[in-house]
């Protein structure tokens, strides 16, 4: 969590970072997306979070 908030780690590190740290359920998901930044990362990941909610 701390090397993701470092000053030289690119976008693109972020995003792997976050996704990395996610369930393997929604992780599997959002990699297939290829998010190039965190934010984008954080966005796949709620909507896939949402989706297995609303399944339930």
């Amino acid at each position: 969590a701390l090397a993701c908030h470092a000053s030289s780690v690119m976008a693109q590190q972020r995003a792997d970072l976050f996704v990395g740290g996610l369930p393997d359920h929604i992780r599997v998901d959002v990699e297939l997306r290829g998010p190039q930044d965190l934010q984008t990362a954080m966005y796949y990941a709620r909507a896939f979070e949402h989706r297995v909610v609303a399944g339930q």
